[in-house]
């Protein structure tokens, strides 16, 4: 089955699906207080995602659910919080002015760290990843270095300064041009059609489209930037529930919990020995 029929369905289906709820409530509560942490809603854990963020966050050809290692990881969490995860629609772009803006509570869909964001919000890092070069299957073996891009035509999901710095220092005097897209479906879309050469998907979105769709795509075999990605947080306000969504990932990494979420997606590779804070590997809030 094509990549198309594949993937396309849930850049449409978060039209319609706005605001998804996922899981159901636990029992346990902030040991700080012995309650839930406070949110917008009480009881309830919205979280801002593009929805398209494979394999983080997303839906499967057919599917209305929302999965992903992101998903499990947020839904373990609800649970152990004694909240109740709610997941709203987001543009990559548009996640910290949603966090400012009060929308929900905390942001996902793979966010690196850089001076700029850090401004803005708090960051607790989940995964250790990166980004690479996606071809079509065609041109497998055909760029075996970043440089050989220059002067051709790049997608990558808008809001992504962190690539977009790495991108520009490969090629100087011959730039890559930049096309930007929404989701990743859409920039799939685009790289099947030859508007781009080469898509620029974060490193486990690329090693998972790959294995769905071995037909269709190829990996570069070269990273572009590591990074982590990271859950986010508005800067200023009530700092309780980043704490307790720091706390409860590290929980979480110790009891085995999380080691078996990354299993179940084949991303051990990149799974944290401790939660990252705002970057920094063995940092705490």
């Amino acid at each position: 089955m094509s990549t198309r029929m594949r993937l396309l369905p849930a850049v449409l289906l978060v039209t319609a699906l706005a605001v998804t709820g996922c899981g159901k409530p636990g029992t346990d509560t902030d040991p700080a207080t012995g309650a839930a942490p406070g949110t917008i809603t009480a009881g309830t854990l919205m979280i801002g995602s593009q929805q398209s963020y494979i394999p983080g966050e997303f839906r499967k050809e057919g599917g209305d659910d929302l999965v992903g290692f992101g998903v499990d990881i947020v839904t373990e969490t609800g649970k152990r919080l004694g909240l109740t995860p709610q997941w709203v629609q987001s543009d990559y772009a548009a996640l910290i002015t949603g966090l400012q803006s009060r929308r929900f509570d905390m942001g996902s869909g793979g966010m690196s760290v850089n001076p700029a964001r850090l401004e803005q919000v708090d960051m607790v890092g989940y995964y250790r990843s990166g980004a690479t070069f996606l071809v079509r299957k065609a041109d497998e073996g055909k760029y075996t270095t970043a440089e050989q891009m220059c002067g051709r035509k790049l997608g990558m999901l808008e809001g992504s300064t962190t690539l977009e710095k790495a991108v520009a220092a490969l090629c100087p005097g011959n730039p890559i041009q930049i096309e930007y897209y929404t989701a990743t479906p859409l920039g799939l879309q685009g790289l099947l059609s030859e508007r781009v050469t080469a898509y620029a998907p974060d490193l486990a979105q690329a090693q998972y489209i790959v294995e769905q769709n071995p037909a269709e795509f190829a990996t570069t075999g070269y990273h572009l930037v590591d990074y982590l990605i990271n859950f986010t947080f508005a800067k200023g306000g009530d700092t309780a529930l980043r704490d307790a969504v720091y706390r409860t990932l590290d929980e979480m990494i110790k009891d085995g919990t999380y080691a078996k979420i990354l299993e179940s997606w084949n991303l051990s590779t990149g799974g944290l020995t401790q939660p990252a804070y705002n970057g920094d590997l063995t940092g705490k809030p």
